[in-house]
């Protein structure tokens, strides 16, 4: 696999080509279609997915109708917070067009971390950067989605 598109992920652009190389050995890539789903809110997730080429749309169920969180394109990520805690995904991740999407699974990834503690370090750290970026996005929305909706009924016109 070609290393050249992985160095749009902000996770792995501090790695040296050497690193970068080891790391794409342990990629799967895969195709996706369009509107197909690559992982299924409430399942079991073991793998880091990688956006090669596509766009993918991150949703989540409110109310029993999906919601979009987040569209993500080439150099985008997901499938990290299990990584780190292990659980159900968070979203369902859906393929907007043709997408080309690398994986690799968890005990790969800890495995080649063990092993290259020197890269391991710079792929967590730059990990734990985008998802507070990500985190703090989060808190936002919903925050200016809280005072929406509680200003609705607060706000009086003239008397």
């Amino acid at each position: 696999m070609d290393t050249s598109p992985l160095r749009a992920v902000s996770f792995l652009r501090e790695l040296s080509d050497e690193e970068l190389a080891a790391f794409t050995n342990l990629l799967t890539p895969r195709n996706f279609a369009p509107r197909e789903q690559i992982i299924e809110e409430g399942t079991p997730v073991h793998a880091l997915y990688i956006i090669c080429d596509g766009v993918v749309h991150v949703r989540r169920l409110a109310q029993k109708r999906e919601m979009l969180l987040g569209r993500l394109g080439p150099g985008g990520f997901f499938g990290e917070i299990n990584l780190f805690d292990p659980g159900v995904a968070t979203a369902s991740i859906y393929a907007m067009k043709p997408s080309k999407i690398a994986y690799l699974d968890y005990e790969s990834f800890h495995k080649f971390m063990e092993g290259n503690p020197a890269a391991g370090y710079k792929i967590v750290s730059s990990m734990m950067t985008e998802m507070a970026r990500r985190l703090r996005q989060t808190s936002a929305r919903l925050v200016n989605t809280a005072y929406w909706s509680s200003a609705e009924g607060a706000v009086q016109g003239p008397s």
